[in-house]
C-alpha cells in the first residue's frame, strides 16, 4: 500500500511539472511591450466568434454610412468646435463655440465665436457665415482656422441671440409688463 502511495504521489508530480513551468515567468526587456493575458471569464468579441455551425460574415455598411472620413471634411468637435480662429495678421479672434445647422440638417449655415472678454468673463458670442471662415492645413495636417476681420471689428458688433436667447428675452419682459408699475413698500398703505 505504501508503495502504491509513493508511486501515485511521484506520477502526480511529474505530471503537475509542466503546468508548474508554464506558470514561471521571465522578466520582460525594459523596450518590450507588456500584454495583458485576457481573464479566463472574458468574453471573445462577437467579430472573432461564431455561433456553432456558422461561418463569419463580413460586415456590410448600410446605405449611406461613411466608413472612412473623406480627406476633404473635416469633423466639427475635433476640428472647429474649440478651436482658435486667426485675424489676417495672425493675431488670436476667439474660438468657435458652435455650428449653425439648417433645420434639415444638410447644410451648416453658419459658426459661433467667441469675442472679447477674459478668461470666458465678459466674452460675447458673434455669429457669421460659414463662408467667412477660411481652413486651411497646417504644419502636420492641422486644420488651421482664420478670417478676414480682426478681433475689434467683431467686438463692436451684435452679439449673437440663439432662438433659444430670444424666447428668454421675450419670456422676461412678458413677466415685467405684466407686473404692477410701481408696487406698494412696505409699511405704507
Amino acid at each position: 500500500m505504501k508503495g502504491l502511495l509513493t508511486a501515485t504521489t511521484v506520477s502526480l508530480m511529474l505530471a503537475a511539472s509542466p503546468l508548474a513551468i508554464a506558470q514561471v515567468q521571465t522578466p520582460p526587456s525594459p523596450n518590450a511591450q507588456v500584454q495583458t493575458p485576457p481573464s479566463p471569464n472574458a468574453q471573445a468579441p462577437s467579430a472573432q466568434r461564431a455561433p456553432a455551425g456558422e461561418t463569419s460574415v463580413p460586415k456590410t455598411p448600410v446605405a449611406g454610412q461613411i466608413v472612412v472620413q473623406d480627406a476633404n471634411t473635416v469633423l466639427a468637435k475635433q476640428d472647429l468646435i474649440g478651436q482658435t480662429v486667426h485675424a489676417p495678421d495672425k493675431a488670436k479672434i476667439g474660438s468657435i463655440s458652435d455650428l449653425i445647422l439648417s433645420k434639415d440638417g444638410k447644410g451648416v449655415e453658419g459658426f459661433v465665436i467667441g469675442v472679447g472678454g477674459f478668461l470666458g468673463i465678459g466674452e460675447k458670442s458673434v455669429a457669421l457665415k460659414i463662408d467667412r471662415l477660411k481652413m486651411s492645413s497646417g504644419p502636420d495636417n492641422v486644420v488651421q482656422l482664420s478670417m478676414d476681420v480682426t478681433k475689434e471689428e467683431l467686438t463692436n458688433t451684435p452679439a449673437f441671440k440663439s432662438t433659444r436667447d430670444q424666447a428668454s428675452e421675450k419670456a422676461a419682459e412678458q413677466r415685467r409688463s405684466e407686473t404692477p408699475a410701481q408696487r406698494p413698500t412696505p409699511g405704507s398703505k
